[in-house]
């Protein structure tokens, strides 16, 4: 598989195959997390399309600092919390809410093993303040870097830092808290 940066550079060359490649590797992760702003899957997929349409029309303003991931959920992010004050209703939504798992094809079963871990993580996630959630998702979920959380959520670097080290210690007692329970 190609590298997002690669793709993107045959996408400004001209390649129409390099950018729907970009599009179908990140399109579902990008509604997922759009929907935790918005409450809503079918605005976090129109959303998602501006995106899109924006990196298209755009495309020359990606300056390659970042990676693609973290421009789009930029962008993303940025367009959600227009459309959320658009909507005069500015609570982010919990992950509950959420009841499908948006995965690639590529391997069904070891998907489906995923999926089971990931809704008990996420039983536990839904408990923490939204912050702490999405900073939570974005780590562990995206694998993306604290600076690129840190772009991506407006933050510093060191604000960031605090932020993920407090939402992981959230969590841990959380989940020591479940366990304990599951003993009675």
């Amino acid at each position: 598989m190609l590298d997002d940066k690669i793709l993107y550079k045959n996408f400004l060359e001209g390649s129409i195959n390099a950018f729907e490649t970009l599009v179908l590797t990140h399109k579902d992760n990008l509604i997922y997390f759009i929907s935790r702003y918005t409450g809503y899957i079918f605005a976090a997929e129109d959303i998602a399309q501006d995106v899109f349409a924006y990196v298209y029309v755009y495309k020359k303003k990606y300056k390659f600092n970042y990676s693609f991931k973290t421009y789009i959920y930029t962008l993303g992010r940025n367009k959600a919390i227009d459309y959320v004050r658009k909507q005069s209703k500015l609570s982010i939504v919990s992950f509950e809410q959420d009841n499908e798992m948006l995965f690639s094809e590529d391997n069904l079963e070891e998907n489906i093993i995923k999926d089971e871990e990931k809704r008990l993580l996420l039983n536990s996630l839904k408990k923490l303040k939204p912050d702490y959630e999405k900073a939570i998702y974005l780590v562990d979920f995206e694998d993306l870097s604290y600076g690129e959380i840190s772009k991506i959520l407006g933050k510093t670097l060191g604000q960031t830092k605090v932020l993920i080290h407090r939402a992981r210690k959230a969590l841990r007692k959380i989940l020591e808290e479940g366990a304990g329970q599951d003993e009675r």
